[in-house]
């Protein structure tokens, strides 16, 4: 399984020897540019499984191993990542994005696809892909429950929190949802970009063939079949973690988090959720 393609630690250190403002810019060239596939997803909503998947690719690379181009430059992933009015230097973030994917074409001339899934990336998208000539979109979603458990129990220590606590870190995470779900939503119906659910792409992984916009021939080259590694899982094939992930959640947990979803049915039903 290819990790990072070919880049090396010499061209990562490169990069990070700029790194040393909130918004480096680094030289590249403008007429090099690859085809950015921006995946629009929450996070811990199963997008790295999907990155993984498609870069079995020759053709296809990711400008860190976690699909996340946003921890390549400082000021992009500041705490104040998902503020919708932060502002951008996109000239920073264009340089040094170009510039890791130019240094690989150096070393891998097939490659010609750059995977970008930083989830905040949903609060800038139309800025920030019209800084590059050739993209394609694809949105991302999970169900609440396994999301907001999946936030819980990677996050939040959860064995330790009193009742009360516990109470109050997941409405935020449920919040966090549909605050990121609406956007999502509006995303999907202001510009038409295809939806592929978590739950959709582990039930069947060859169905995200139906949804990409790639150049000719790349989706040809995906292995549907690749096992991956995630986190700290094992190499495994695609498969659902929701079920596993939700019997972590209490009866009480459930109850407060279908609290505040009823407040939303039809946004969970644009996504093909429900209220438990």
């Amino acid at each position: 399984m290819k990790t990072f393609k070919n880049i090396t630690k010499k061209i990562v250190n490169e990069i990070y020897q700029k790194l040393k403002t909130r918004w480096p810019v680094v030289t590249f060239d403008e007429n090099v540019q690859p085809h950015f596939f921006f995946l629009i997803t929450p996070p811990y909503s199963g997008s790295t499984a999907i990155a993984k998947l498609l870069s079995s690719s020759s053709r296809i690379m990711c400008l860190k191993e976690n699909g996340e181009g946003q921890w390549l430059v400082p000021g992009l992933c500041e705490i104040d990542r998902w503020d919708p009015e932060k502002e951008i230097n996109y000239e920073s973030v264009k340089s040094v994005w170009l510039r890791v994917y130019q240094k690989e074409k150096e070393l891998n001339s097939h490659v010609d696809v750059v995977i970008e899934k930083s989830p905040p990336n949903m609060m800038r998208l139309e800025q920030l892909s019209s800084q590059f000539s050739n993209y394609s979109l694809l949105v991302n979603n999970r169900n609440p429950y396994a999301n907001c458990a999946s936030i819980l129990y990677r996050l939040h220590d959860p064995q330790n929190l009193s009742a009360t606590k516990r109470k109050e870190v997941l409405a935020r995470l449920v919040k966090d949802w549909l605050t990121r779900s609406k956007k999502l939503r509006a995303l999907i119906t202001k510009h038409n970009i295809p939806l592929l659910t978590y739950e959709k792409f582990c039930e069947n992984p060859a169905s995200i063939l139906e949804v990409l916009d790639l150049p000719d021939g790349v989706s040809d080259s995906i292995n549907i079949n690749a096992e991956v590694k995630v986190k700290d899982y094992q190499v495994q094939a695609i498969s659902n973690q929701n079920e596993r992930q939700i019997k972590n959640l209490t009866s009480e947990d459930i109850r407060n988090i279908s609290l505040i979803l009823n407040t939303e049915c039809e946004l969970l039903r644009f996504f093909g959720y429900e209220v438990v």
